[in-house]
């Protein structure tokens, strides 16, 4: 088996094994070219092989011919007889001409891939209306006939990219009523191109070398939704660039230092806005986004802010830009050194309250935690003294009084007595009894005191003698036994 055959099956076997190539409908001969079946759609794969001519006997019933990375200078005979074509692909080759006339009556003819060819002027005489999408990329175009897609009434795609393209008819997109997507980029137009297009939708000028933005650029563009204006040399976005329906803008990695509030003023319906990579320094005021209800996507990263001498706009164009900045990350200072690598919201902070250290935080952190623990403390020890302290309980507003000599209670208005009995040691002595007790001359006859009990059964003598005055016996002169009193003592029951 040849190398080039067996190339392409081992680039298809893991569609063979998935089970979306059908191994039957291969045709392994001789031939370079390779045949197989796709979701329904038969293919006639002869890419890579260095061809100028199609060899004889392929399938014209294919669905899908890739003719890429061949040496095709013209459009081979052969491939009238593919009638049944959807898609044809003779992108890299080196063809300098137009499609070829039978292109017409094709009927199911719809992507149309000559990119990377040698194209430098692109007429279009044919009335192809079938065809959906036309890759002209990587060519070296520089001059488009103004009734080129005139015969593209169903034209949604158009890739112009990696041109030489100066400049672009104005009507030259009137006839092409489904028009959605067009790409131009990497061409060399120093203005925004004008033209009329009622149907376009998505437009892509990145690195294009543009420098110049005006004010009525967008104008003829009745449907557009979404510009990429990246990569190109624009320094100033001029006031009120108009449209009624735009709803995306790019301008990315320019060179724009500054905005105004009537920058974006009129497009009302802006909802995504890319300002990555430009020259901007002053923070934007919420006034610049006030027309702009809708604006809900913001790229600012690759901008030096400077963060001198900030005002309140700082902190509010924060609270405002900050939920809709893809990267928070991206609102950073970079001027002046205290604040360097700094967000937006802690430069505010360090600018209007430079004077708050951290330490100062923190003692006063510590002393609002000290307060408060005294306050929960003593709020603490108060309830629990409260609920230890006893009331005296009262009983429908009265007491009882409970007599120690009798067993009957006695109810009182205000609380509970008993009445214990007093011994005779616990009275304090008659004053006839203090008067014969004895007494003492000086301290020096502290010594010599004795006293002593005799020893009586029946009767007890107090004696008390003395050096010098104290030399009798004198017994008690009665049993100072009394009547026993009673005291009143107070309990509380419940």
């Amino acid at each position: 088996m040849r190398v080039d055959v067996l190339l392409p099956l081992m680039v298809w076997l893991p569609a063979v094994l998935s089970g979306v190539v059908r191994l039957e409908d291969y045709q392994v001969d001789d031939q370079p070219c390779i045949s197989y079946t796709i979701d329904g759609l038969r293919h006639v794969d002869c890419s890579d092989r260095g061809i100028s001519e199609l060899p004889q006997e392929l399938d014209y019933d294919a669905q899908v011919l890739d003719l890429s990375n061949n040496n095709f200078a013209t459009f081979p005979p052969q491939l009238e007889k593919f009638t049944r074509l959807q898609k044809l692909d003779l992108s890299s080759n080196i063809l300098a001409q137009p499609m070829p006339f039978y292109f017409e009556h094709w009927q199911h003819l719809r992507t149309v891939n000559l990119s990377n060819n040698n194209y430098e002027i692109w007429f279009g005489s044919l009335r192809t209306s079938s065809i959906k999408v036309l890759d002209l990329s990587k060519n070296k175009i520089n001059t488009i006939d103004a009734a080129a897609l005139s015969g593209m009434p169903n034209l949604s795609h158009l890739d112009l990219s990696e041109n030489r393209i100066y400049d672009l008819p104005m009507k030259m997109f009137t006839a092409a009523n489904n028009l959605d997507n067009l790409i131009l980029s990497r061409n060399y137009f120093s203005d925004v191109p004008k033209f009329q297009s009622t149907s376009l939708r998505s437009l892509h000028l990145s690195s294009c070398q543009i420098s110049n933005l005006n004010v009525d650029s967008l104008q003829g563009m009745n449907s557009l939704l979404a510009i990429d204006l990246s990569i190109n040399q624009i320094e100033r976005v001029p006031d009120n660039l108009a449209s009624n329906t735009l709803q995306e803008l790019d301008l990315s990695y320019n060179e724009i230092g500054s905005l105004t509030d009537d920058t974006f003023s009129s497009l009302p319906h802006l909802a995504v806005l890319n300002l990555r990579g430009n020259e901007f320094r002053e923070v934007w005021p919420t006034s610049y986004f006030a027309s702009n209800p809708f604006l809900r996507e913001v790229h600012v990263k690759g901008n030096r802010w400077s963060c001198d001498g900030f005002s309140v706009n700082l902190l509010l164009t924060y609270e405002y830009l900050a939920p809709k900045v893809v990267d928070e990350r991206s609102l950073i200072c970079y001027t002046p050194s205290n604040v360097t690598q700094m967000s937006w919201q802690q430069a505010y902070i360090q600018t209007w309250h430079a004077t708050d250290s951290p330490e100062s935080y923190t003692v006063m952190a510590v002393m609002i935690g000290i307060i408060i623990g005294i306050v929960v403390t003593s709020c603490v020890c108060r309830c629990l003294m409260a609920l230890n302290r006893s009331d005296p309980p009262a009983t429908n507003g009265e007491t009882t009084v409970l007599n120690a000599n009798s067993n009957a209670l006695q109810p009182r208005a205000e609380s509970v007595e008993i009445r214990v009995p007093l011994r005779e040691e616990d009275l304090p002595p008659t004053y006839d009894e203090a008067l014969l007790m004895p007494r003492l001359n000086s301290f020096h006859s502290l010594p010599d005191f004795v006293d002593e009990e005799l020893d009586e059964p029946t009767r007890h003598y107090r004696r008390s003698r003395s050096i010098g005055d104290l030399t009798e016996h004198r017994p008690r002169t009665s049993d100072r036994r009394s009547v026993r009193r009673t005291r009143m003592v107070e309990i509380y029951i419940n």
